[in-house]
């Protein structure tokens, strides 16, 4: 019985040093793209929040036209006031009285206007940059 030896050659894989080299870099360039894509998301978060915003400052100015004076809190976009009865509202609209961070908008009231905010990606009064509250363009806290 003739027995071949064979000699077993198996170059067509990947050194350990090759493979390490690969997640060297697949790791350098997600440490570059993750806080670029991160950064995005906030700023389409902010984006969406200020259009919420504006569509709750539409719907303020109507219920300042049909019932002469400024809603005492943002529950009248989805609760009828009783205090005025032109105003109709629109019971699905709960979700419109919160920002994309899943905060609810912070409004105030008063005789000469309102301020209406989001606290921001940090939920906390204050900040800067992306945690930065942020005003509807017709709040009196716009200025601050």
């Amino acid at each position: 019985m003739l027995f071949r030896k064979s000699k077993l050659n198996n170059s067509a894989g990947f050194s350990l040093a090759e493979i390490m080299i690969v997640l060297v870099i697949i790791g350098t360039l997600l440490g570059f793209i993750l806080p670029r894509v991160r950064e995005g998301s906030i700023k389409s978060k902010i984006g969406t929040t200020k259009m919420k915003m504006s569509e709750i400052e539409n719907k303020i100015n109507e219920y300042n036209s049909e019932c002469g004076k400024n809603p005492k809190s943002l529950s009248f976009v989805y609760e009828d006031d009783p205090s005025c009865r032109n105003w109709t509202s629109n019971s699905k609209g709960k979700k419109q009285t919160a920002d994309e961070f899943g905060t609810d908008f912070v409004y105030e009231a008063t005789d000469t206007g309102y301020t209406l905010k989001s606290l921001g990606a940090d939920k906390k009064e204050g900040g800067s940059g992306f945690d930065k509250d942020i005003y509807s363009e017709n709040s009196q806290g716009a200025g601050e």
